[in-house]
C-alpha cells in the first residue's frame, strides 16, 4: 500500500483557486460590456485617399489597402470601369463610400470586420438585352425577359454547413449575375435551362442548371489545394502555407483505406520524422510511436496525445500508447489492452504530429517526445443523411519460417551425438528412442496457421442546420486470430457530437461524448515459437491426455491458460467560445475522462504438468482512472495594414486520480468456478494503492504576419507538476519560430519562375519531460509480513526532493518548395533535439540501505536528422488522376556526453559517441574446418574468447520511410502503399544451438560433418560441456547473426467502386461504395528465418536502425470486402 505523506496547504490553494476565479469572473464581465457594432466599427476607420478620374476598380484597390477591408462584388452587375474621384484627408470610410458610391447607383452592407459586400441600386431594365457571341440565345425582347422568374436559393460549406458570403454566381452567356449575402443568400434572374456558375476563394466552383425547383441550396466542397490546407496546432489552426513548425498531417480519407482497428496502426511509413510499430498481431496490441528518436534514458519517450482537446493518459497520468493498460503488470499474449484499440477509427477526421519547438513548446514540459493532435468528426449542415459501413474478413500469418522436416531434424540430431562422442539415451534423445519416427507435426501449420475472422458494422447518423450540427456513430467489430480455439476481441463503441453557434455567430458551443466497451478473450502467452518443437514430439500419452514427459510444456496447455480483459472508456469534453468584439474571442475547454479495466489470468491446473501437483489459481487485477482538465483561452486578432498581429493567453489544470487492486485466487475445487474470485480456496490481497497527479500551467503565443510573406511566431509556457518536489514544481518552456514566403518577393517572380511556392523557416526553442513515476520526491513504504503478529512496512525507495525536468532544446531549419502550380511539393527539414538533465538511477554505497537513488544525471542525448516530403499530382486530365506522397527520414542517435557514467548503473549500457540502442558483438571468424567449432576474433590477444573481445557494430545509417500512390478513373480507385525500413538487427534467430532437442531453421543444414568441411555454420552438438556446444556460447551474441534487418512491406492496397449516382438513387440511396481493402499483405526482407523484422520486443521502443527482434505473432495479413451507402 503506497502511502503519502505530504499534505498541501489547504488554506493557499483555496486562495489561489479563488484568485483564478476573480480574475476570470472579471475578465468575462468587462468583455461583455464591450459590445460594439461589426459595421460601425470598420466604417468608422479614419482614410485618407486622393483619387482623380481613375477607374472604380482602382478605387476600390486602394481603399481595400488603406482601410484593411475587402470589397466583394459581382463584376458583372457592377461597371468597374466607370471612372470616379475623390479627395478625402481624413474622413470615415463609411462617409467616402458614401460620397463614392451612392451617385453611381452602389449599396454596400458591412459583414464581419473586413468585407464590405456591393451590389446595384436599380433594377435590370426590360428593354431588349444583347448575349454574348457564345450564347445559344442572341437578342431577348422584353417579353423574353418578362418570362423569367426569380430564382432564389442559399449557398453554404460542404464541410462546415455555414454560409458563404460574397459567392459570385452567374448565369452563362447572359449578364446576370449576383452575389450572396451576409447569410449565403443569393437571388438571380433566369429560367429552366439556365446555367447557373457559383465560384468563390478557396472553394471548387460549380455548374448547375436550372430546373423546376426555383429554391435551391448549393453545397461547396472547399479547394484541394495542398498548401492552403488546415492543419491543427497547439490551440489553434493554421495553413501548411503560412505555417512556422513543423506539422505532419494524416487525414480521415488516409484512415479510412485501412482495414485497422487501432487507429494509430493506420500511421506506418506514412509521417516522416515518426516511427510506428505494432506490438505484435493479436487483436487489441499496442501501437508504439517514437517521434524524431529517443531522447530520454529512462523516462517515457510516448508523445503527448490529445483528443479534441483532452489529453489523453494512462492510470499514472502519462501518456498510453506503449502503457497497453496493463495492471499491476498483468497481460495476455497481446501485451495488455491497447488504450487507442477502443477508439473507432472511423470517428477520426485527422492526426497532426507536431514535431519541433515552434509546434511543441507550447505544451511544456510535456512536449519533449512530440505532440499527437486527433481531432474527431463533426455534423454538417444539411439534410440528416445515415451512412452505413459494414465490412467482413480475414487474417492470416503472410509467411512462415523454413524448419527442418522430420528427416532432416534426426539426421541432426544423429550428427550432433556422433560429434559429441556421446551416446543417445531415453533422458536425453526421446525423439531418438523412444517417439514415432514415422509421424510429424508441422507446428507452425497447427497453431499459427489458421485464419482469424474480422467483422466491422458503422453506422453514423447526422446533419442539421446553419446553427445546430449533430453527428451520432455507433460501432460493433469482432476480430478472432490465427490461434486455434475461441479467441477474439469485441468492441462496442458510440459517439456523439454536438455543435451550436448563435445567429449572430458570436457564440458556439460544442459537446462531444464517446463510450467505448472493448472484451478481450486470448492466450495469457505468444505460442508463436512453436515452429522449434521437435516434429514428432507427442501431443497426447497412450491414454489420451496431454503429453507432459521429457520436460517439455504442451503447447496445448498454452491455450487453456486465458487471459480475459474488459475495458470501458469514456471521454467527454465540452468546449465555449464567444466573440466578444470583431477579433476577440474567449474560449473554455472542458474535459473528462474515465477508463476503467478488469482483467483476470486464468490458470486452470488441467492447464500444467500433473508432476508438479498443480492448484488452479487466478489473478484479478482492476483499475479504475478519472482525468479531468479544464483549459480557458483568449484569443486577439487585429489587423495592421498589411499586418496581422494574433495573441492568445490560457490555463490550463489537469487532475488525475486512479486507484486499483491485485488479488490472487487458488485452491478452486471447480475449474468452471475460476472467473469468481469468491470461489477460490486461498485468498491473497497482492497489491492496492490510489495514485494521484496534479498538473497547472499557463501559456501564451503571439504571432505576426505581415502580408503572408514574413511570419514569427513566440510561444511560452509556465507548468507545474505534482511529480517534483516543491523546489523544483514549476519550469519555464517557450519557443520561437520564423518563416519567410520568397515566393511572393519580386526577384523571385522575376528569376524564380519554375516556382510556384517557397519558403524558408526556422524554429529554436525548450520543451521538458515529465514522464517520470508519482511522489519520487517522497519516501515510499509499502506493507510488509506481520512481526509478533504485528503489521510492519518497509520502505521502497529513497527520496529526492531536488528532481528537475528533463529538458529538450530543439533546433530545426526547413525549405518548401513548389512546382507546376503546386502540383509538385517537397519539403526539406533538418532537425537537432538535444535533450539534458537527464533522470536516471545512481549507485549508492551498499551501507546506506538502498541500491540507488533517481536523480539527475548530466547526460546530454541528441537526436539529428533529415525529413523528406514530397507530394505531387502526375496527372490530373479529365477522369484520370494520380497522385504519389513520399517521404524518407534518415535519423541519428547519440549520447553526446555523460560525465560519471561510471558512477551509474548505466555504465555498462551506454557508450559516449554512440547511439543509446547499439550492439557489443564477437566478430564471427567462421569454422574451424578440422574440428567444427565456431571461431571468433581475439581482439585483445589474451588466447582467450571474453566480453573484452566484443566491438561495437557498425549499424550504417539507418532511414525509413514510405511510398503511396492513389489512381482514381472515373467510378474506379486504386489506393496503394508501400513501407520500408533500413535497419540494424537480428538476421537470424537460432534457438541455443543446432543439435539440441529442439528443431531449427533450414539454414543450419549447412552443418559442419567432417573435418575438411567448408561452411560457415559450426556443427551439430547435443551434449551441453563439450568443446563444439562450448564453442556456440558467443554465437547468437556474434556478427554471424547480426546484420542487415531492413524491409519493404506492401502496407496497405484497396480498390473501390463508386456506384453511378443515378444507380444509387434508384436504388434509395445518395452515395454508395463498394471496396476490397488489404492491410500488411507482403514483406520482402533477406531474414527469411523471422516471423517479421518489423515487430519489436515487446514494451520496447521502435527499432531506428536497432533494437531486438523477438518471434512473437507478427501483424496479420488482413483483406476485408465492404458496401458504403449514404441514404
Amino acid at each position: 500500500m503506497v502511502e503519502i505523506y505530504r499534505i498541501k496547504d489547504l488554506t493557499k490553494r483555496i486562495m489561489r483557486f479563488t484568485m483564478y476565479q476573480i480574475i476570470m469572473i472579471m475578465i468575462f464581465a468587462g468583455v461583455i460590456h464591450a459590445r460594439v457594432n461589426y459595421a460601425q466599427g470598420v466604417l468608422n476607420k479614419g482614410v485618407v485617399v486622393r483619387i482623380e478620374n481613375v477607374t472604380l476598380k482602382k478605387a476600390l484597390d486602394k481603399l481595400e489597402k488603406e482601410a484593411n477591408v475587402k470589397f466583394v462584388y459581382s463584376s458583372s452587375q457592377i461597371n468597374l470601369n466607370q471612372p470616379v474621384s475623390i479627395n478625402s484627408s481624413k474622413e470615415t470610410l463609411g462617409n467616402v463610400l458614401e460620397v463614392l458610391l451612392k451617385p453611381i447607383g452602389i449599396k454596400f452592407v458591412v459583414q464581419d470586420e473586413r468585407f464590405i459586400i456591393l451590389s446595384k441600386i436599380n433594377v435590370i431594365k426590360t428593354s431588349t438585352l444583347k448575349f454574348p457571341d457564345n450564347s445559344n440565345e442572341t437578342n431577348l425582347s422584353s417579353q423574353d425577359v418578362a418570362a423569367r422568374e426569380d430564382i432564389t436559393g442559399v449557398v453554404t460549406s460542404a464541410e462546415t454547413g455555414e454560409a458563404l458570403i460574397g459567392v459570385s454566381i452567374t448565369a452563362r452567356g447572359t449578364p446576370f449575375g449576383t452575389i450572396t449575402d451576409e447569410n449565403g443568400k443569393f437571388r438571380i434572374m433566369a429560367k429552366r435551362g439556365y446555367v447557373l456558375v457559383f465560384t468563390y476563394v478557396g472553394f471548387e466552383s460549380m455548374i448547375l442548371t436550372v430546373g423546376a425547383a426555383s429554391d435551391l441550396k448549393i453545397a461547396l466542397k472547399p479547394s484541394l489545394k495542398a498548401l492552403e490546407e488546415v492543419v491543427v496546432i497547439g490551440y489553434g489552426t493554421t495553413t501548411k502555407k503560412v505555417s512556422t513548425g513543423s506539422v505532419s498531417s494524416i487525414t480521415a480519407a488516409e484512415i479510412s483505406k485501412q482495414p485497422v482497428a487501432n487507429v494509430l496502426a493506420a500511421l506506418p511509413g506514412r509521417i516522416a520524422g515518426t516511427m510506428v510499430a505494432q506490438n505484435n498481431g493479436l487483436p487489441g496490441s499496442a501501437v508504439q510511436i517514437q517521434i524524431r528518436g529517443q531522447g530520454s534514458l529512462s523516462s517515457g519517450t510516448i508523445p503527448l496525445y490529445v483528443i479534441d482537446g483532452v489529453p489523453f493518459t494512462n492510470f499514472n497520468g502519462g501518456s498510453p500508447a506503449n502503457d497497453n493498460l496493463n495492471a499491476f503488470g498483468t497481460s495476455g499474449a497481446n501485451g495488455g489492452v491497447s488504450p487507442f484499440g477502443m477508439i473507432n477509427p472511423a470517428d477520426i477526421e485527422r492526426i497532426d504530429i507536431l514535431k519541433d519547438a515552434d509546434a511543441t513548446s507550447i505544451y511544456g514540459s510535456r512536449g519533449s517526445n512530440g505532440v499527437v493532435l486527433i481531432t474527431t468528426k463533426k455534423g454538417k449542415s444539411g439534410k440528416t443523411k445515415l451512412d452505413i459501413n459494414a465490412s467482413t474478413g480475414i487474417t492470416e500469418l503472410n509467411r512462415f519460417i523454413p524448419v527442418m522436416n522430420l528427416d532432416q531434424y534426426l539426421n541432426l540430431r544423429n550428427q550432433a551425438f556422433k560429434n559429441d562422442g556421446v551416446t543417445p539415451t531415453v533422458a536425453n534423445a526421446p525423439d531418438l528412442l523412444v517417439w514415432d519416427k514415422t509421424k510429424s507435426t508441422d507446428w507452425q501449420k497447427m497453431f499459427l496457421g489458421g485464419t482469424g475472422h474480422v467483422s466491422d458494422i458503422q453506422a453514423t447518423l447526422s446533419g442539421g442546420d446553419a446553427y445546430t450540427r449533430f453527428l451520432f456513430n455507433s460501432s460493433y467489430r469482432k476480430e478472432s486470430t490465427v490461434f486455434p480455439g475461441e479467441n477474439s476481441d469485441r468492441r462496442i463503441s458510440g459517439r456523439l457530437n454536438l455543435d451550436h453557434n448563435s445567429r449572430d455567430k458570436r457564440f458556439n458551443a460544442s459537446f462531444a461524448v464517446s463510450y467505448s466497451n472493448a472484451n478481450s478473450d486470448i492466450p495469457q502467452t505468444d505460442i508463436s515459437t512453436v515452429y522449434n518443437l521437435p516434429p514428432n514430439l507427442p501431443l497426447y500419452d497412450a491414454s489420451g491426455k496431454m503429453f507432459w514427459a521429457n520436460g517439455f510444456t504442451n503447447p496445448l496447455s498454452s491455450l487453456l491458460r486465458r487471459y480475459l480483459a474488459v475495458t470501458t472508456n469514456m471521454i467527454t469534453n465540452a468546449t465555449f467560445k464567444y466573440t466578444v468584439i470583431p477579433g476577440l474571442n474567449l474560449k473554455s475547454n472542458f474535459g473528462y475522462t474515465t477508463t476503467d479495466l478488469d482483467q483476470k489470468v486464468i490458470t486452470p491446473a488441467s492447464a500444467l504438468n500433473p508432476a508438479s501437483n498443480p492448484i488452479s489459481s487466478s489473478v484479478f487485477a482492476d483499475n479504475k482512472a478519472k482525468n479531468y482538465i479544464i483549459e480557458p483561452t483568449a484569443d486577439y486578432t487585429v489587423q495592421m495594414g498589411k499586418g496581422k498581429i494574433n495573441g492568445l493567453i490560457g490555463a490550463s489544470w489537469q487532475h488525475n486520480t486512479s486507484e486499483g487492486f491485485y488479488v490472487t485466487g487458488s485452491n478452486y475445487s471447480n475449474e468452471a468456478l475460476q472467473n469468481t474470485l469468491s470461489a477460490a480456496g486461498t485468498i491473497i490481497v497482492n497489491y492496492n494503492n490510489i495514485v494521484e497527479y496534479k498538473y497547472n500551467a499557463i501559456f501564451g503565443r503571439l504571432n505576426y504576419d505581415w502580408d503572408n510573406k514574413y511570419i514569427i511566431n513566440a510561444t511560452f509556457r509556465r507548468d507545474g507538476s505534482s511529480r517534483f518536489g516543491p523546489n523544483n514544481r514549476y519550469g519555464n518552456f517557450g519557443a520561437i519560430g520564423a518563416s519567410w514566403i520568397f515566393s511572393e518577393e519580386p526577384f523571385a517572380k522575376d528569376k524564380l519562375r519554375f516556382l510556384s511556392f517557397g519558403k524558408l523557416r526556422g524554429s529554436f526553442g525548450t520543451t521538458g519531460n515529465d514522464q517520470i513515476s508519482n511522489y519520487i520526491y517522497l519516501p515510499l513504504y509499502s506493507s510488509s509480513t506481520t512481526y509478533l503478529g504485528n503489521a510492519t512496512t518497509n520502505p521502497v525507495s529513497l527520496p529526492n526532493a531536488d528532481i528537475q525536468w528533463e529538458t529538450t532544446k530543439k533546433l530545426e531549419f526547413a525549405l518548401e518548395l513548389g512546382f507546376l502550380e503546386d502540383r509538385v511539393l517537397l519539403t526539406a527539414n533538418y532537425y537537432r533535439n538535444r535533450s539534458s538533465n537527464q533522470i536516471g538511477s545512481l549507485a549508492l554505497p551498499t551501507q546506506t540501505g538502498y541500491n540507488s537513488i533517481l536523480a539527475n544525471l548530466p547526460a546530454l542525448i541528441q537526436n539529428s536528422g533529415l525529413e523528406l516530403e514530397l507530394n505531387t499530382t502526375n496527372i490530373k486530365r479529365g477522369d484520370l488522376k494520380w497522385t504519389t506522397t513520399f517521404n524518407i527520414t534518415l535519423p541519428k542517435n547519440e549520447l553526446v556526453d555523460f560525465p560519471g557514467l561510471d558512477k551509474t548503473f548505466s555504465s555498462g549500457s551506454y557508450v559516449i559517441g554512440q547511439p543509446l540502442v547499439f550492439y557489443k558483438l564477437y566478430h564471427y571468424l567462421g569454422v574451424d574446418a578440422k574440428t567444427g567449432q565456431a571461431k571468433y576474433e581475439d581482439l585483445d590477444k589474451d588466447g582467450v574468447i571474453t566480453s573484452n573481445d566484443r566491438y561495437i557494430a557498425d549499424i550504417g545509417t539507418p532511414f525509413f520511410g514510405g511510398l503511396g500512390n492513389t489512381i482514381s478513373y472515373k467510378n474506379f480507385q486504386l489506393d496503394f502503399f508501400f513501407q520500408f525500413n533500413h535497419r540494424f538487427g537480428v538476421t537470424n534467430v537460432l534457438n541455443s544451438r543446432p543439435g539440441i532437442l529442439s528443431n531449427q531453421n533450414t539454414s543450419f543444414l549447412e552443418v559442419w560433418q567432417k573435418e575438411g568441411d567448408q561452411t560457415n555454420v559450426p556443427a551439430a552438438t547435443a551434449v551441453a560441456g563439450t568443446p563444439i556446444y562450448n564453442s556456440y556460447n558467443q554465437y547468437s551474441q556474434s556478427d554471424a547473426v547480426y546484420g542487415d534487418a531492413s524491409y519493404l512491406k506492401f502496407r496497405s492496397a484497396g480498390i473501390s467502386y463508386f456506384v453511378p449516382q443515378k444507380l444509387a438513387k434508384a436504388l434509395g440511396m445518395t452515395n454508395c461504395r463498394v471496396y476490397v481493402q488489404g492491410q500488411n499483405l507482403f514483406t520482402w526482407s533477406k531474414n527469411k528465418y523471422i516471423l517479421d523484422t518489423e515487430t519489436t520486443v515487446q514494451g520496447g521502443p521502435p527499432g531506428l536502425g536497432t533494437g531486438t527482434i523477438s518471434q512473437v505473432l507478427p501483424p496479420l495479413r488482413t483483406i476485408m470486402f465492404g458496401i458504403n451507402c449514404s441514404f
